[in-house]
């Protein structure tokens, strides 16, 4: 394994997982080997969670601009929940933008507005949920999302 040859500890390492490993279950055996990760959940029922609801109910963290194509997500943190029981906890980023098509080709659509998770192992406030989201989203810890 490359950690090993390169003397990393696996908490050094931050694994990126797509939508296609987005399940708690998935996501979890990630959590259970030690390994840093950011990834897209698919979870939806993660927003009915009291501490999610709590958030929600709050303005967003950022609201951020897409360059190029001018979309505009906001976003919500939620630092500390537990996926499963007994489980360590993640960082839950929220974002959210206004529908635009029926169904969205990503997300969850809810009252207009599309909802998409990502969860992460790198916790506040060493990096910010924009920056955890631009990371995710390829662009970088220093690009506008």
């Amino acid at each position: 394994m490359y950690a090993t040859s390169q003397q990393l500890d696996l908490a050094q390492i931050l694994i990126r997982l797509d939508g296609g490993y987005g399940d708690t279950a998935v996501l979890s055996d990630f959590l259970a080997m030690g390994l840093g990760l950011i990834g897209r959940s698919r979870d939806y029922a993660l927003l009915g969670r009291p501490e999610v609801l709590a958030v929600l109910s709050r303005p967003p963290s950022v609201r951020c601009t897409h360059p190029e194509s001018g979309a505009t997500r906001d976003l919500y943190d939620c630092p500390s929940i537990h996926l499963l029981p007994g489980q360590p906890c993640v960082r839950l980023i929220i974002a959210t933008h206004p529908a635009t098509d029926d169904p969205p080709k990503v997300g969850q659509q809810r009252n207009g507005l599309v909802y998409e998770l990502f969860i992460s192992t790198v916790l506040a406030p060493a990096v910010t949920a924009k920056d955890l989201l631009d990371l995710y989203l390829h662009r970088g810890l220093l690009k506008p999302c």
